[in-house]
C-alpha cells in the first residue's frame, strides 16, 4: 500500500483542519467510521493526514528475495535523445525505477513530454515512482509534469503511484522500505517542510524495516558543481533520516555522479549513517565540479548512466551502469544498517 500525506494547497501550506465538530449527527457517525477505518490502516502501515484520498495499489515485488532497482534524474533535452533512450533502456531492465525529477527540459510542457520524453522513457512510467523537483518539475503542483505521470499523456502510461500535489508518499517492496520526499516545498508556499518532517517522523515510526531507502530531487549530500550547491532546507529530514540509520539516500539536481561513504547530518563520517548518492546522469548535459564535499568517495561528471541497485534482505549492491559509450562504473556492497 502506498502511504501519502494530503496537504493543504492553500498559500499558507496549513494542513486541512478537522470538520467533525461541525458535521451533524448522522455525518458525526460516518465520520466516526472513517477514524476507526483509519485506525486500522494505521496498524497495517498506512499514514494518512487530511482529508481521506482513494490510493492506487502498489504493484507486488517481485518474486524471491532481491529487487533490481534502477534510479536517475535529470532525463530529457527539448529534442530527441539518444543518450536519454539509453538511459530508458538501461533502467528498462531493472524491476522497478526510482525516478529522481527533472524529466523533460525545460519546465515539463505536456507538449515537450508527448513529443520527447514519452518516446523513449514513456514505457517505463508504468514502473517508475517518481518525485516531482522545483522548476522543470513545475514544483509538483497540479501541472503538467504530474498529470503526465498520472496518466494524461500522449499514450496514457501512468506512474506505480498516483502522485498529488506537494505530497510525499511511502511504499513497501520485499523487506525494504521506501520514502519519495518533494523537496520542491522548500522552493513554493504550497507546502511546508515542517509539515513534510512531521509526516515523515510518523511515516518511520510505523514503519520499522530494517532497510530504508529515501530520495528526493535536490541534494543535501553533494560537491558543489557549476549550478548547484547543497540544499540546506531539507536539514530536518536528514537529521531523522540519520537518527532511525535509515541506509540509502539518492538525489539529483546536479548532473553528475556522487556517492558517499555513510556520514551524518553535519556531514561527519558515520558508520551507522546513509549512504548518499548523486544520480542527475540521465541525459542532460553534464556539471562541472568546483569543490569537493567531504565523505565524497568517487564522482564522475563525463558519463551518462543509470544507478543499479540490487537489494537483499538485509543488504545491497551498486553498480553505475555507464550509457552512450560511457566507460566509468561504481560499484560495490553493504549491509543495512
Amino acid at each position: 500500500m502506498v502511504n501519502q500525506l494530503e496537504v493543504s494547497m492553500s498559500t499558507r501550506g496549513n494542513m486541512r483542519e478537522n470538520t467533525a465538530s461541525r458535521l451533524p449527527s448522522q455525518a458525526r457517525n460516518k465520520k466516526i467510521t472513517l477514524v476507526v477505518s483509519i485506525g486500522l490502516a494505521l496498524v497495517t502501515g498506512a499514514i494518512q493526514f487530511g482529508s481521506a484520498a482513494s490510493q492506487q495499489s502498489t504493484p507486488p515485488a517481485p518474486t524471491g528475495s532481491v529487487m533490481r532497482v534502477a534510479a536517475v534524474g535529470d532525463i530529457h533535452e527539448e529534442e530527441a535523445s539518444s543518450i536519454a533512450a539509453a538511459t530508458a533502456a538501461e533502467a528498462a531492465k531493472a524491476d522497478f525505477i526510482l525516478g529522481l525529477g527533472d524529466y523533460q527540459y525545460p519546465d515539463g510542457a505536456m507538449w515537450q513530454y508527448n513529443r520527447y520524453f514519452d518516446k523513449d522513457w514513456g514505457p517505463n512510467v508504468p514502473k517508475m515512482y517518481p518525485v516531482l523537483a522545483p522548476h522543470h518539475d513545475q514544483d509538483w503542483s497540479d501541472a503538467d509534469p504530474l498529470k503526465y505521470f498520472n496518466g494524461s499523456g500522449a499514450h496514457g502510461y501512468k506512474s506505480a503511484v498516483r502522485l498529488r500535489p506537494y505530497t510525499p508518499y511511502s511504499f513497501d517492496k520485499g523487506s525494504w522500505h521506501f520514502v519519495a520526499l518533494p523537496d520542491a516545498c522548500a522552493r513554493t508556499r504550497g507546502c511546508r517542510i515542517n509539515n513534510i518532517t512531521s509526516w515523515l517522523q510518523q511515516d518511520l515510526d510505523t514503519h520499522t524495516n530494517r532497510c530504508t531507502i529515501a530520495y528526493w530531487h535536490q541534494p543535501y549530500f553533494t560537491s558543489t558543481s557549476s549550478s548547484h550547491g547543497q540544499e540546506a532546507s531539507i536539514k530536518p529530514w536528514v537529521d531523522l533520516l540519520v537518527a532511525r540509520h535509515v541506509d540509502i539516500i539518492l538525489q539529483a539536481h546536479n548532473h553528475f555522479y556522487e556517492r558517499f561513504a555513510p556520514q551524518n547530518a553535519a556531514r561527519e563520517p558515520d558508520p551507522h549513517g546513509p549512504q548518499a548518492f548523486v544520480v542527475g546522469t540521465g541525459g542532460k548535459d553534464l556539471y562541472k565540479f568546483t569543490d569537493t564535499a567531504p565523505n565524497s568517495v568517487t564522482r564522475d561528471n563525463g558519463t551518462y548512466g543509470v544507478l543499479q541497485l540490487t537489494l537483499k534482505d538485509g543488504s545491497y549492491d551498486w553498480k553505475f551502469v555507464p550509457v552512450a559509450g560511457g566507460t566509468y562504473t561504481d560499484s560495490g556492497s553493504m549491509k543495512c544498517r
